[in-house]
């Protein structure tokens, strides 16, 4: 389970690093897209440590 929250934490501000790097700007919008991903990425994570 560590495995997957460092996974999305990573994701997370990966994320960010790419839409900053694009738009020059944080935005609330860029922000909660990161949080959404991070979140989707780390719950699969989980789900393929579950299964095999």
């Amino acid at each position: 389970m560590l495995d997957a929250l460092i996974f999305g934490i990573a994701i997370f501000f990966v994320w960010i690093i790419f839409d900053f790097v694009k738009y020059k700007k944080f935005s609330k919008e860029n922000i909660l897209s990161a949080l959404v991903v991070g979140v989707i990425g780390s719950m699969a994570w989980y789900i393929i440590e579950w299964i095999f």
